[in-house]
């Protein structure tokens, strides 16, 4: 029985293969297999290339979507301080930083009246419209705003802390646009110049004061100059002064400080 099934099978096999050999003898049938190899691998080249091309957007544009390694940004210039007022804006300095060295009546003007006889020195710059109207006061500096609000005697006062120690101070604002945590870039508008008890004989004006590491300096001085070239110019001299007071007027000072003034020719005080 087993030797009959495989006798079977021998003769199907042997039929099998000659259908085969009988097909292949045909003219027809290798040229058919190989275009249908042609073919698959030509569909397949296709699609791989297809899958890999641009995307076209609906108003035909290409883009590509092949990642390409992130381009290394170039290094930005480095800030120049500026006066704290839109480019637009002609402003002139009504009340200039008290200088030691300065002539008896260069210190003259630079002092600032806090009441009706007593004057403090000043310990950064008042700007003024030319025309005596209102304009916007601006980031003197980068940084971010560490305090915005409302003085009794010095208006609305802003605080823009820009790193390596450098802080600046606006003050006798009318107005201000920015909160406190505020990131501001060089230009931003901050505010709007206004008056002030301390220094309303300025009229419409801000008062811009800049601090290294809790020091007073010279904004004027440093005009135009690099950030870098300021901190390292400062660090260098002595040229700078304490001051007990938050602002240029000295609103703020200590109580516990006895009082140092001094009188003028006109027997006004004069707070230093």
């Amino acid at each position: 029985m087993i030797a009959e099934v495989i006798r079977m099978r021998e003769e199907q096999n042997k039929k099998t293969s000659q259908k085969v050999i009988k097909m292949l003898r045909k003219r027809w049938v290798v040229p058919a297999i190989y275009l249908v190899s042609a073919a698959v691998i030509l569909t397949g080249a296709l699609w791989y290339q297809y899958s890999n091309a641009p995307t076209p957007t609906k108003t035909g544009t290409t883009v590509d979507t092949t990642r390409e390694p992130d381009a290394i940004p170039a290094s930005q210039p480095e800030e120049k301080l500026t006066y704290p007022v839109s480019k637009d804006v002609t402003v002139q300095v009504k009340s200039h930083y008290y200088d030691d060295s300065a002539s008896k009546d260069e210190q003259q003007a630079s002092l600032i009246q806090t009441d009706s006889n007593t004057f403090t020195i000043n310990t950064g710059m008042d700007l003024v419209d030319k025309s005596g109207k209102e304009f916007d006061v601006t980031a003197a500096l980068s940084g971010t705003v560490t305090k915005a609000q409302k003085d009794a005697e010095l208006g609305y006062v802003v605080v823009v802390e820009s790193g390596n120690g450098l802080v600046s101070y606006y003050q006798s604002l009318k107005s201000v646009s920015v909160d406190p945590g505020t990131k501001v870039s060089q230009g931003q508008v901050l505010g709007t110049a206004g008056t002030a008890l301390i220094g309303k004989e300025n009229g419409i004006h801000v008062h811009y004061e800049l601090r290294k590491d809790g020091v007073a300096i010279n904004p004027e001085k440093y005009q135009g100059q690099e950030v870098s070239s300021i901190i390292s110019s400062v660090n260098t001299k002595s040229e700078t002064k304490e001051s007990n007071t938050m602002n240029t007027s000295g609103s703020v000072s200590d109580d516990n400080e006895e009082d140092s003034s001094n009188s003028d020719t006109d027997g006004n005080k004069i707070q230093q």
